[in-house]
């Protein structure tokens, strides 16, 4: 404190310049931090709201809080009134002040001010302010004109009483020797003030004010599944029908709650206190909205000094987010409203060590601090997930309950006694989390070393959460931040998708991963957990910037197109609305902010959009920088160093805000690799081409895989059977067997040998059964009388099978140069293949899955591309196709599904699909090879 007053020189001299200059920040230790005052507003507005009706009230808080943010303003200076009804009229005022539109409802409230006559004043400045609030409301969406008409629908007896009541206030003035004109005046002010008493002055119920907040803050109604929270009450069915999703979302946001455990009661009423708590916990949503931002920091220290004979005091901060900051107040001059334990004052209640959030308007001003109840407390446990990027890490308590805490930079973190880092808190860790209030102050790590093994810990005790660079059977190259690292994958490590085990193959470049370690000395991965498919993207959109939301985080595009198969299609909406965060923005090499878009409203922009619960969202988004043109060849040149690349004999740059995308996947630059096919959409400007956005050519269904393993096709008939064997022979006498190799069918001259296993699936698409794969593995042995169905027992009695034509879907998995290849299904089709004389060599379809209709037995394909023998290259088809599938063996990721099990498939799911063709009705489909 003394090395601050040995300053004050020069603190003194920079105050004197505040007259002239605006007071927002000083130099000081070599350092300049923001520097805000106190207001004179807030010192006049504390004298109003010191109200004596709130002792021992629960609302007692937020009614303080709500009134110093200047929100709700009290029954008079000294009472607030918090049990008192609110109206639908107080109800729509709150909400508006709430939104920052209090000057625009004045205003709109004294447009509509009524003529005075002579000196009787009817309306007050309430009254016609109140009509402000409402027509602003409305203006806004906040209020419906359904809602507006069932308010102000009165029954005949209720305009009959009202006339009668008009009269009776008329008879006042009947010896004022008015004029017609003037009685006729008054008339309508009195019939006015009596019909909003009857109308807008009723209570409001708590599910149109949940209405009425969701609005606001713009949350986006809850449908479907997604529904949790209203079903807890027994009244839900009394919710309005149209006000149900809202509701939900205010309930899931922790905005509102029940009356009881059991009860929303959303006809019943609202109160002052329960509006100002409503009021708390919405504020910060809004805040922007209001001109305010909020910092959450510690006062570390206090120093009062004096300027011209004032006295001031500066209070120095250390926020959550490790920045600093002062703040300069004038004592009961320019002051700011605190509230500390409960009570209301100015910031002479504050004191070193005391936790506060306070808000700051666009003037640098202080307009409130809160010193939240900061009890501190212990939390102990053990470490279940841990994420960086979010400064979040889950907790496991001694009584398995799980806990997700959210760090600041400034947590101290300490293991084994010494200074640590969050990266070094691990996975099964025990740790004591100390709490002061709902900040994280400290935590302290406990690695319980093994005496015979330094650094030794519990299997699974160390994880890593990144992107996928690089993947092959050994390696995996991820990226964490700004970081590349490199892990082992060996014979034991497991892969697991929405905890289930997975295949190797089903990883691919551009996915998020979670590695799991059991030796944190060692590279060696325990288990890669793969996200599920919310991530992958959706859609590719070009389109034109409508409007740009900040607050709600959203963009509105108009003229939108978006990429399919090498064109870009016309969005069947007019606009399309997108939700947006500022880190996935790009202008450019460099970051950009939902602020600037807004500024370059009528621009151009590529967007790779997830769809995730039914809300599309930016993955990537990039500001087009001059006149398009588009690309589809192979990258013959590249060059990482420079991010330069050629392509049809065209130079062109690549830079971070580049939208890349393979696989349905976000990838990144690296990924981008010589003689790739791409597609790519590019901007010429001042004679440089730069790339937007890049569509690597997916990898293929059919190719070799990074487990040594790969999927192969074989038309052919059944030569034998045999114990775990079967044999493809010549499909006649002229014609070998064929092999879809490199999307082509081939003769293959020689006989080979597959194994069969108890897990191969057998079609009977004759027939339209599935064979136990028993029966037909153990066909010399078994008792045909075990074999329930007639018509199947007799083909396997006779062994029927033998020579007849089948499609062979077979895993053929390389090891040390030894190839061995098991058949995953097999459709038996006698009259398919080959017939009378001739072969129907059936067409491949690369395609991703629009949709299943179960009832009808068919899937319906987009994004197609047929395989062109002539030119050895998939080509785009347009639209969609169905094609039926009760003809088919499916696989989903090498696991053959039964016809009852179809709906397993997944929307947008990839699929190489060999089908044959007709003309009138859809094409039958008889291999069906799925990843999802």
């Amino acid at each position: 404190m003394g090395n601050l007053r040995n300053r004050l020189s020069l603190w003194l001299a920079v105050l004197l310049m505040v007259q002239i200059f605006p007071f927002s920040a000083f130099a000081f230790d070599d350092t300049d931090y923001p520097v805000y005052e106190g207001s004179a507003n807030q010192t006049a507005l504390y004298s109003t709201i010191q109200f004596n009706d709130l002792q021992g009230h629960w609302a007692r808080q937020a009614a303080q809080e709500a009134a110093a943010l200047s929100i709700m303003k009290g029954l008079n200076n000294r009472q607030f009134g918090p049990n008192r009804t609110l109206t639908y009229a107080e109800a729509l005022t709150v909400v508006v002040k709430a939104m920052g539109l209090e000057a625009d409802a004045q205003q709109a409230g004294e447009a509509q001010m009524r003529p005075k006559v002579r000196d009787i004043l009817l309306m007050s400045a309430a009254d016609n302010w109140a009509k402000g609030y409402i027509q602003v409301a409305s203006q806004k969406g906040i209020l419906t004109p359904q809602e507006s008409n069932e308010i102000l629908n009165l029954t005949q007896t209720e305009r009959d009483r009202i006339e009668s009541q008009v009269e009776q206030q008329l008879s006042i003035y009947e010896n004022r020797d008015l004029t017609p004109a003037e009685i006729n005046t008054l008339q309508n002010q009195v019939r006015e003030l009596l019909t909003t008493k009857a109308t807008w002055n009723r209570p409001v119920s708590r599910q149109q004010v949940a209405a009425w907040v969701s609005r606001a803050i713009e949350l986006e109604p809850v449908y479907g599944s997604d529904m949790a929270n209203i079903y807890r009450f027994n009244d839900w069915g009394q919710i309005d029908t149209e006000k149900i999703p809202m509701v939900e979302a205010v309930l899931q946001r922790g905005l509102m709650t029940g009356t009881s455990a059991t009860a929303f009661s959303p006809k019943g009423q609202l109160t002052r206190g329960q509006m100002a708590q409503l009021v708390v916990n919405m504020h910060d949503d809004l805040l922007e909205a209001r001109g305010l931002k909020r910092i959450n920091g510690e006062i570390t220290d206090v120093e009062n000094i004096q300027d011209a004979g004032k006295n001031k005091r500066i209070y120095t901060m250390r926020n959550d987010d490790n920045s600093k900051n002062y703040i300069l107040v004038e004592p009961n001059q320019k002051d700011f409203i605190t509230q500390k334990n409960g009570n209301l004052g100015l910031s002479a209640q504050l004191s070193i060590g005391d936790g506060m959030r306070y808000y700051i308007n666009d003037k640098d001003e202080v307009v409130y601090g809160a010193v939240d109840a900061a009890r501190e407390s212990k939390l102990e446990g053990f470490i279940d997930a841990v994420d960086e990027s979010k400064l979040q890490l889950n907790l496991m308590d001694f009584s398995d309950k799980l806990h997700m805490l959210t760090l600041q930079p400034s947590t101290q973190i300490r293991i084994n006694g010494r200074d640590g880092a969050l990266k070094d808190l691990l996975y099964g860790m025990e740790i004591v989390a100390t709490l002061k209030g709902d900040r994280i102050t400290a935590i302290e790590g406990i690695l319980e070393e093994d005496p015979y093994r330094h650094g030794y810990i519990p299997p699974g005790s160390r994880v890593k959460v990144g992107d996928v660079l690089f993947i092959n059977s050994d390696t995996v190259e991820i990226k964490v931040g700004d970081k590349r690292e490199k892990y082992h994958i060996t014979a034991y490590t497991q892969i697991l998708r929405s905890d289930a085990r997975a295949n190797l193959f089903e990883i691919k470049e551009g996915d998020r991963v979670l590695l799991s370690f059991d030796d944190i000395y060692s590279p060696d991965i325990a288990s890669i957990q793969v996200e599920d498919q919310e991530r992958h993207i959706d859609k590719i959109y070009r389109g034109k910037i409508d409007s740009v939301n900040e607050r709600g985080k959203e963009i509105l595009l108009s003229e939108v197109t978006f990429y399919e198969n090498g064109k870009w299609v016309k969005h069947p909406d007019q606009k399309v609305k997108l939700k947006a965060e500022n880190d996935k923005l790009y202008e450019g090499a460099l970051k950009t902010t939902l602020k600037s878009l807004g500024a370059a409203k009528g621009s151009e922009i590529y967007a790779a959009v997830e769809k995730s619960y039914g809300v599309e969202r930016v993955a990537k988004l990039s500001l087009k920088q001059g006149s398009a043109v588009l690309y589809e060849s192979r990258i013959t040149d590249i060059q990482f160093g420079t991010n330069r690349m050629v392509v049809d004999n065209n130079n062109f740059n690549f830079h971070p805000g580049t939208i890349v995308v393979k696989n349905n996947r976000l990838v990144d630059m690296l990924n981008l690799d010589l003689s790739q096919s791409i597609y790519m959409a590019a901007d010429v400007n001042r004679g440089n081409r730069s790339a937007s956005f890049i569509a690597i050519g997916d990898s293929g269904i059919l190719d070799d895989r990074i487990d040594g393993t790969r999927i192969m096709v074989y038309q052919g008939n059944v030569e034998d059977i045999y114990d775990y064997g079967i044999t493809i022979g010549r499909l006649s006498y002229q014609l070998d067997y064929l092999k879809l190799e490199n999307n082509q069918w081939t003769e293959v001259s020689r006989s080979k040998k597959f194994t069969l296993t108890e897990d191969s699936y057998i079609f009977d698409s004759d027939l339209k059964k599935e064979i136990n794969s028993s029966y037909f593995i153990d066909t010399r042995y078994i008792d045909p009388e075990d074999v329930e169905d007639e018509e199947l027992r007799k083909r396997i009695e006779n062994r029927f099978y033998i020579g007849k034509s089948a499609y062979f879907v077979v895993k053929e998995t390389t090891i040390d140069g030894e190839t061995y290849a098991e058949v995953l299904a097999l459709n038996l089709t006698p009259k398919i293949i080959y017939d009378r004389g001739r072969v129907n060599t059936e067409h491949s379809a690369m395609a991703v899955i629009d949709k299943v209709d179960l009832d009808n037995g068919t899937i319906t394909l987009g994004n197609l591309k047929y395989w062109n023998a002539l030119n050895k290259r998939w080509e785009a088809a347009s639209g969609s196709e169905a094609v039926t599938m009760d003809n088919a063996v499916v696989l989903i990721n090498d696991r053959p599904v039964s016809q009852d099990e179809i709906h397993r498939l997944k929307p947008k799911a990839r699929a190489y699909v060999i089908k044959n063709k007709k003309s009138s009705v859809n094409d039958d489909a008889y291999v069906v090879i799925v990843e999802q």
